[in-house]
């Protein structure tokens, strides 16, 4: 049993019409997922922190959607080669076709698709809107360490080269 996530609307056949085709003030994105499918269901965990991350945010464009194709049939509007797919409805051209995520299947490459290919405009508030604030404080820790890192390294072997210059080893 699929249990109820909070943010996600759960598509069928018959709500598609009501829930996507219908919503003229928000951009739907959609995951159509095969739930007897492997790659569907590993997928999962992704598509699962993307509707988290958009709750949290509260963009009020964006619906994020799923849509089960081993439950119901395709909606004719709608194509892509294989599941899982992630489709965008925009909210201002309901005319297919409409974009295809393409790129790696991840939360922040998705959340960054969406902001570009969205029909009504929207800003994140920054960079990583796939963090919530406790894990961009440790991306952050992590950016800072790592580039003291590189730059002592940098140091050293300047320093390095140098030396060798002074002993006329260049």
């Amino acid at each position: 049993a699929v249990r109820k996530l909070e943010g996600l609307v759960e598509l069928t056949k018959e709500s598609f019409q009501s829930e996507v085709l219908e919503d003229t003030a928000r951009d739907v994105i959609v995951l159509f997922h095969t739930s007897t499918h492997k790659s569907s269901k590993d997928f999962a965990i992704y598509w699962k922190k993307l509707v988290e991350r958009f709750r949290a945010l509260a963009i009020p464009s964006i619906k994020v959607a799923r849509y089960d194709v081993a439950l119901h049939q395709i909606p004719r509007e709608v194509e892509f080669e294989s599941t899982p797919a992630v489709v965008l409805i925009p909210a201002k051209d309901k005319t297919p076709p409409y974009p295809v995520f393409h790129g790696k299947g991840k939360v922040r490459p998705i959340m960054m698709w969406a902001q570009q290919v969205a029909s009504v405009r929207f800003e994140y508030p920054n960079d990583t809107p796939h963090l919530d604030e406790e894990q961009r404080e440790a991306y952050l820790v992590q950016i800072v360490e790592r580039d003291e890192r590189v730059n002592a390294e940098r140091a050293r072997k300047k320093e390095e080269r140098i030396a060798k210059i002074e002993k006329g080893e260049l």
